[in-house]
């Protein structure tokens, strides 16, 4: 039934949290939205499960996140949800969120978490990794394929979104951007450090501007909110 929606998807997304790491599960993860040719955004916590280098990745979602995972998020008519709990800081008000219809598959190895804070019609309680790898030996079997034709239109909605580059910043100050400093420890260590954080806006500075290529590079107590961590 999953596979099913995702195959009539007009306006499909993938929404991958923490689970998607604590699961080790970021190679079938990526195997299965390339496979797809879905959108996909990450939560705080899910950050590194997909690479940010990708070219189908939006960056974080939320209310910190960018732009056009907030707005492909919102406007999907297919939502599949991994690893990831549908919290606050990613939706606000839940009624808010179903402003429009849409069609959610939530899979995640803690069955309360699944229609915790919104309504879901698929739920897949399991490991991720083993979910994953299991979709996508029947994606192999089967011949349904996502709609091309759809999906190239959602795409172009979706880069109207990105152009709008909504994490720019004055790069032509005298001061030192913080932006611009994290950007460069990036470039320093070529995207391979190990970065952890206390709670606040550096956090968030950090998310943003560090392009996180693996999982469990990014130490933080994101939902405890902890300061001093």
């Amino acid at each position: 039934k999953a596979l099913g929606l995702l195959m009539k998807a007009q306006r499909p997304m993938v929404y991958t949290g923490g689970g998607v790491v604590l699961g080790d599960a970021a190679k079938e993860l990526t195997q299965l939205v390339r496979k797809l040719g879905f959108p996909c955004t990450s939560t705080l916590m899910g950050l590194g499960g997909y690479a940010a280098s990708e070219a189908q990745f939006l960056g974080m979602l939320g209310m910190h996140g960018t732009y056009e995972a907030n707005m492909a998020m919102q406007h999907c008519d297919v939502l599949l949800a991994i690893g990831a709990r549908f919290d606050d800081r990613v939706i606000g008000n839940p009624r808010h969120f179903f402003d429009e219809k849409r069609k959610i598959i939530h899979i995640d190895i803690d069955p309360s978490s699944i229609s915790k804070r919104v309504r879901v019609d698929v739920p897949i309680v399991g490991d991720v990794r083993d979910v994953l790898q299991e979709m996508m030996k029947q994606l192999g079997a089967g011949t349904a394929r996502p709609d091309a034709a759809a999906l190239k239109t959602w795409w172009a909605q979706i880069e109207l979104w990105r152009a709008r580059d909504s994490l720019k910043y004055d790069r032509s100050s005298p001061l030192i951007k913080p932006q611009y400093v994290i950007q460069k420890l990036h470039e320093v260590t070529k995207g391979e450090a190990y970065v952890t954080s206390d709670v606040g806006q550096h956090q968030m500075w950090a998310a943003q501007f560090y392009k996180f290529e693996k999982p469990r590079r990014w130490i933080n107590s994101g939902g405890l909110g902890t300061m001093g961590f």
